[in-house]
């Protein structure tokens, strides 16, 4: 596995793209990692001890030599807690959070926590009942046209993120016939977490 194959399987398990991943790490533009995908530079060990220090469970020596699993806990895939309450009692301290179950799936391993959806905002997209599984992201690594678990002040939904201007965002539903936009300002947003996987009730 090339370098840039590394990388690549890491920014795709943590769920960015290159762009945001990134800005994740500290870097103020992306040539840096792209300088890597032409194979102009290999992984150096500032830069992994750098998505390490940021990511723990990723295993540096793995980025740096390709030998071994590119988690600390090799095949002991992280469990995700699953909380079974809706979006108006999730709270963003985890640690005031029990969760009903722990599940291990490990291509969504990457991922903080699951909540089950209710209603029908983002149908057929997310079904109502659906387990959705997010990873928290910084507001500056949100990319527009994908979907997102948001806490902000007065509002917790489950939307599309669009640019509105520099310190709004338009929040979308896929099921836009029964749903409004919500402009949202960026201030009073508390956290937002990708969504990285959707398990429908049928599958579970």
């Amino acid at each position: 596995m090339s370098n840039w194959e590394r990388l690549e399987k890491v920014i795709q398990y943590l769920g960015f793209n290159v762009n945001s991943f990134a800005k994740e790490i500290g870097l103020n533009r992306a040539e840096r990692l792209y300088q890597i995908k032409r194979g102009n530079y290999a992984i150096s060990k500032n830069l992994a001890g750098t998505i390490a220090a940021r990511f723990p469970d990723i295993n540096e020596a793995w980025l740096i030599t390709g030998e071994g699993n590119m988690l600390k806990d090799g095949d002991n895939f992280y469990k995700i807690p699953l909380y079974n309450v809706s979006l108006d009692d999730f709270k963003t301290d985890l640690s005031l959070m029990t969760a009903a179950h722990e599940l291990e799936i490990p291509i969504l391993s990457g991922s903080d926590f699951a909540i089950v959806n209710e209603g029908e905002a983002m149908s057929p997209e997310i079904e109502h009942a659906s387990v959705v599984f997010v990873k928290e992201v910084d507001k500056s690594a949100v990319i527009f046209g994908d979907i997102y678990l948001i806490i902000a002040e007065h509002i917790k939904v489950i939307r599309f993120i669009r640019g509105l201007d520099e310190n709004r965002w338009k929040l979308v539903a896929k099921n836009s016939a029964d749903y409004d936009d919500i402009i949202l300002d960026q201030n009073t947003v508390k956290a937002v977490y990708k969504v990285k996987g959707v398990l429908s009730m049928v599958t579970m």
